[in-house]
């Protein structure tokens, strides 16, 4: 394979498209993740730090319970290095055990992303057994799911019940110190019931010395084509994509921001674009679990919410929230869309009805956390463009054949990625790892294309896009997610025809849905550009999977041929 080029010898025209206030680089603490805590308790020791539902948690509440969670974590014998699956969802509970696990130096397995729960819990228990789990907290429905799909582990604790955040941290009389949990032994635990077993003793915070900047913090499984990986994120690849997400914009005011963040918190956006990015500010950090369909627009009405992270679904719910145009949404100066590509259309309405709010995407990859590139919050946007590389990334367009070779602006190519916040490589696979981290690069399998001016645009993932008879290339992904949004469509899958040019789709249409293909294709004519529309749009009882749950194109392409 040939080696890209040297990182010194990068031109990068982006940072001239950056917005005042926003920094070309800056110098990323070499701290733990917890430590934004610390500096939050140190500066807002009284203001809140995260809300959901009923329940709200200052700073110093926050650190009280992680505290709390460390001495119970202790107690069952968990360890710096161990590795602990999460499946808490996005409840309060969460950026507790997170912070917890941290503060240890033990390694968060969080529930793998996916909308097939059974599917999700196989997933979970395959990445478990992969990678040595010792125990598990997760909530009771979650809990279910896992014991069915074969989850084995030393320990498990319920998390379900929310009752021991109500009351503030004080001296409790000292009670009997719970038994170290050998594998198999004993049934679940309560988390709360867990907690008030243990006597209140003094409690050392980091234990066995400071966590290094380099130790793992989470490893997220992914799949392609039916390959698992399991990418090693450390302390530092997080706190980089923190900072990263916190000075892209320029205009936050510490201790006074209010976000909303509505999605998956454990998935990478939500996690580290919203609570932790929060948490940097010392913002209030309102979650709003992805479960739930109406009450987005109350809450930002509510609250007053300043800035909101929300996943494209989120995006659409809030705007078809039969009460939407009853709230107030004129506090929101940003919204970042994480997760998935959002629809233009969609984000010049959401842009109209919250009065001038900033709504824009963050692009990034699992192996660099969840942002490498975004619009700028301020300046000059490219529309269906993933924007510029955020401060301290560097990214070229290589020849997929030639990693020494860049390619020339508008030319596609596979896209290199450099930063603080790209993994060290995968966990236990040096083969893969020496595949894809070569000489200080992420190699991608995403083709891009860049500009004069360093703004680049997302083809597709190389195993997927499919070439158009014009030589131009079509990103699947955005198509189904455009015709995914359609209200009558459950699921979508394009390819092309038989003769490999032509762009056609399949729907799976909702129950008791029979759109006309003509109400579909005006749906993709008014949403993609001319290249990624579909010639025909074909009702499908099913539409072929993959094992890992993916559209299988070619078997997709053999179903459509006959029809």
């Amino acid at each position: 394979m040939t080696r890209p080029p040297a990182l010194a010898r990068i031109d990068r025209p982006w940072v001239s498209g950056y917005p005042p206030g926003v920094p070309p680089s800056y110098r990323i603490p070499d701290v733990p993740i917890p430590r934004l805590l610390d500096d939050a308790v140190r500066d807002f020791p009284e203001a809140v730090s995260v809300r959901s539902r009923d329940v709200s948690l200052t700073h110093v509440d926050v650190r009280d319970r992680v505290i709390d969670l460390v001495t119970l974590l202790r107690e069952l014998g968990v360890v710096r290095g161990d590795r602990l699956l999460v499946a808490t969802g996005t409840t309060i509970t969460t950026p507790l055990v997170l912070l917890a696990l941290w503060r240890i130096g033990a390694v968060a397995v969080p529930l793998p992303p996916g909308g097939d729960r059974g599917h999700t819990a196989r997933r979970a228990v395959e990445v478990a057994t992969a990678t040595g789990v010792v125990g598990a907290l997760a909530t009771r429905d979650r809990l279910q799911e896992l014991q069915t799909a074969g989850l084995e582990v030393g320990w498990v604790l319920d998390t379900t019940d929310e009752g021991w955040l109500a009351a503030r941290r004080r001296f409790r009389p000292p009670r009997p110190r719970l038994r170290r949990r050998r594998p198999g032994d004993g049934p679940v635990r309560d988390l709360g019931a867990a907690i008030a077993e243990l006597a209140t003793t003094p409690v050392t915070l980091h234990g066995e010395g400071p966590v290094d900047r380099d130790a793992p913090a989470l490893l997220v499984a992914r799949w392609r084509g039916g390959d698992r990986r399991v990418i090693v994120l450390t302390h530092h690849n997080l706190v980089a994509s923190t900072f990263q997400a916190r000075l892209w914009v320029p205009d936050i005011q510490a201790g006074r921001e209010h976000v909303v963040v509505a999605g998956d918190l454990l998935a990478l956006g939500p996690m580290v674009l919203g609570w932790l990015a929060g948490l940097l500010a010392g913002a209030c950090v309102e979650l709003f679990p992805p479960e739930e369909t109406t009450g987005l627009a109350r809450t930002i009405d509510r609250h007053d919410a300043t800035l909101a992270v929300l996943e494209p679904a989120q995006v659409d719910a809030l705007m078809s929230e039969s009460d939407s145009s009853r709230r107030d949404l004129t506090s929101l100066r940003v919204v970042l869309a994480a997760g998935a590509p959002l629809d233009p259309e969609t984000a010049r309405e959401l842009e109209l009805r919250t009065g001038g709010a900033r709504v824009r995407e963050g692009f990034g990859v699992s192996e660099a956390g969840p942002i490498t590139h975004a619009q700028p919050v301020y300046g000059r946007t490219t529309p269906g463009a993933m924007g510029l590389p955020v401060t301290d990334t560097v990214a070229i367009v290589v020849d997929p054949d030639d990693l020494g070779r860049i390619r020339e602006p508008g030319e596609p190519g596979l896209l290199l990625l450099a930063g603080p916040q790209v993994s060290p490589g995968y966990w236990e696979d040096e083969e893969a790892t020496a595949a894809r981290f070569v000489d200080g690069w992420l190699v991608t399998d995403d083709l891009v294309t860049v500009d004069a001016d360093g703004v680049f645009t997302h083809l597709g993932r190389r195993d997927e896009v499919l070439a158009t008879t014009d030589g131009g290339y079509v990103a699947p992904r955005r198509v189904e997610a455009v015709l995914q949004r359609h209200p009558a469509v459950r699921r979508a899958g394009v390819t092309t025809d038989a003769d490999g040019g032509a762009v056609i789709a399949a729907v799976r249409c909702q129950r008791r849905q029979r759109p006309s293909e003509e109400e579909l294709l005006a749906h993709c004519h008014a949403h993609l550009d001319s290249r990624s529309r579909p010639e025909r749009v074909i009702l499908v009882d099913e539409i072929p999977e993959t094992d890992a749950g993916e559209v299988a194109r070619d078997a997709l392409r053999d179903l459509l041929a006959e029809r």
